[in-house]
């Protein structure tokens, strides 16, 4: 039986679009890998001509696959939602820029119009590079933010998705222009799985092995590790796209932690926007700081270390271009140093949730005093701080401040005797903030007093706060931790905190977290042993904690461990990366429990 010719031509249509689609998908995936190929790779002359042209004939062949796609009626995005009204003039805009670089690329090399300083200049290679780019990224933001969509466990999504980048990432350190000389595959897994992972642990030096273009991949993993990689993704999937069904809200709503079924699309643009402006506000204090310092004689070279150090800093990965870290003599006595990237670790390291609230605050505290200068009704707020503000920032001031005096009175005379004393101050705080996962170390770890390495492991195993760039067991998980042994001391049935009363899911959470933490740090640490018996375990132990912790810092062990060892340290930075929770949902399939309850009956703990 014969189809009717409309239904023929339907079916024609949708197939066609597919094609187009997957065409357009292969170059949006081949017009990075030219720029890979184009920097990664020592080229000549003759080489770049070649690259050139390349990307002139995939410029034109885009902008033919998107206009026979405009043309044959792409269905793919609901035209309805105001998401899509609001950004439809980026897409036209987008399409309209690609349509007239390609046009004059056209003109130009069939000779149809007489060549003039503004055809130069669009046509010039650099724009048709960026405006491919350009495209290319809005096509794999479009096809990226179907991932949201579909039936899969976010645990995974974001598991699988930082495994990728880490691999991606590792593969362009290796690259020809990366390196001053070649380095084995493993440092290159490793130093790109810590960057990713925003840990900062190192097997060689990222001053002396990498040149800048392999500095400059660094600081783009810490920065995707430190956003998250799914953050992006939706970031550019719900801003570009407008993917704002109801599926697509709650998965991006368990990736975010966030219980709000709307304005999502504003979290992810206030998370950007607040990294980015922090980070630039990080730089320009650097900046001001090394300014003119012996070390710094160079305008490119003070710019790079301010913007590389923010970067790293805020994001809690701990890498620096100085070969001794902020211990190195040229920055080793600028007391400033240390305080900017200090407060840079514990704005990273508290939270886009907390520091939200903590600016919603600020806020109307300024306009409550405008109000008053005025003599104008003060506005009531009774609750200003939700609970997980409050816990956050009440743990991290009392771990902040009491292991800043502590570090102050042990290792006045030790490790911080060589300072002055604004130095002291300052590097003492830096001591006292690093273990919340940053991994800068501004003084000579090997003089630290024992019982502040074993201070500092703890801290390290504790971290920053959740939905941060920080890891470790979480400040939250801590709390309960220690409110609920003292509640089970007292005889209490219930955690209260900020007259709020805890529910019972998050206590057994943390208690999870804290059992499969340690179990999985007992489990790395007897590898460890086994892989390098000649190591001390004290020092094994500590490793594992700050790659677990995603900390960063070390006593120098870790260039000298093997390749399984080294290993063994790439799996705990990628599982406290992930998160020890999102890990085991990712890997274990959640069973629902039945319409039952069993009979209950104590059992004997002493």
């Amino acid at each position: 039986m014969k189809q009717p010719p409309g239904r023929f031509l339907r079916h024609l249509q949708r197939w066609a679009l597919k094609l187009v689609s997957l065409l357009i998908l292969l170059i949006s995936i081949v017009a990075p890998f030219g720029v890979v190929y184009m920097f990664g790779f020592p080229q000549t002359p003759g080489s770049m001509r070649y690259i050139q042209t390349g990307y002139q004939s995939l410029l034109i062949l885009m902008w033919v696959a998107v206009t026979v796609r405009v043309l044959l009626g792409d269905t793919s995005a609901d035209s309805n939602t105001r998401l899509n009204k609001r950004n439809r003039m980026i897409l036209i805009g987008a399409y309209v820029a690609l349509t007239l670089v390609a046009i004059f690329n056209i003109a130009l090399r069939h000779r149809w119009l007489a060549s003039d300083p503004f055809l130069e200049t669009v046509s010039a290679p650099w724009l048709v590079i960026v405006t491919l780019l350009v495209v290319s990224f809005l096509e794999l933001a479009r096809f990226l933010s179907g991932i949201l969509s579909r039936k899969v466990n976010p645990s995974t999504i974001l598991a699988g998705s930082f495994l990728l980048i880490i691999l991606v990432g590792s593969g362009l350190l290796m690259l020809p222009n990366c390196t001053h000389h070649h380095i084995p595959y493993v440092d290159s897994l490793f130093t790109a799985a810590s960057a990713v992972c925003v840990t900062g642990l190192n097997t060689i030096s990222t001053a002396d092995a990498f040149t800048t273009t392999g500095q400059v991949v660094i600081l783009i993993l810490i920065q995707i590790g430190g956003l998250g990689i799914m953050t992006i993704t939706s970031f550019f999937g719900l801003f570009f796209m407008g993917q704002t069904s109801l599926k697509s809200q709650l998965q991006l709503g368990d990736l975010l932690s966030s219980d709000k079924m709307g304005g999502l699309g504003k979290t992810l643009v206030k998370i950007v926007a607040v990294t980015l402006s922090v980070e630039a506000f990080g730089a320009a204090l650097l900046y001001a700081v090394v300014d003119g310092h012996p070390g710094f004689a160079s305008e490119g070279r003070t710019l790079f270390f301010s913007v590389f150090h923010s970067v790293s800093a805020f994001c809690n990965a701990g890498f620096s271009t100085l070969p001794g870290n902020l211990y190195d003599p040229a920055v080793r006595h600028l007391w400033g140093v240390p305080v900017i990237i200090s407060w840079l670790i514990i704005f990273g390291g508290i939270g886009f949730p907390i520091f939200s609230n903590f600016l919603i605050v600020v806020g109307r505290k300024v306009r409550n005093a405008v109000r008053f200068v005025q003599r104008r009704p003060l506005d009531r707020h009774p609750r200003q701080w939700s609970l997980n503000s409050y816990i956050v920032l009440k743990t991290t001031a009392i771990l902040l401040l009491g292991t800043w005096i502590y570090m102050l009175a042990a290792e006045w005379n030790h490790s911080l005797a060589e300072f002055s004393f604004m130095g002291k101050l300052s590097q003492g705080f830096l001591a006292a903030v690093t273990p919340r996962t940053a991994g800068f170390n501004g003084v000579d770890m090997h003089r630290m007093l024992p019982t502040t390495l074993v201070l500092t492991t703890v801290l390290m195993w504790i971290g920053g706060a959740p939905q941060s760039t920080a890891g470790g067991i979480k400040v939250t998980t801590f709390y309960l931790m220690v409110k609920n042994v003292v509640a089970t001391i007292r005889g209490n049935t219930a955690i209260e905190a900020h007259k709020r009363e805890i529910p019972s899911r998050s206590v057994r959470r943390a208690f999870a977290v804290v059992g499969v933490s340690l179990g999985i740090l007992g489990t790395a640490v007897t590898l460890l042993t086994f892989l390098e018996p000649d190591k001390s375990i004290s020092s094994l132990a500590f490793e594992a904690v700050s790659a677990l912790g995603t900390v960063g810092l070390g006593l120098g062990m870790t260039p000298e461990l093997g390749a399984a060892s080294k290993l063994v340290l790439v799996v705990l930075m990628f599982v406290g990366r992930v998160g020890i929770i999102g890990m085991m949902m990712a890997i274990v399939k959640p069973q629902p429990h039945g319409p039952y309850e069993y009979p209950r009956e104590d059992i004997l703990i002493n």
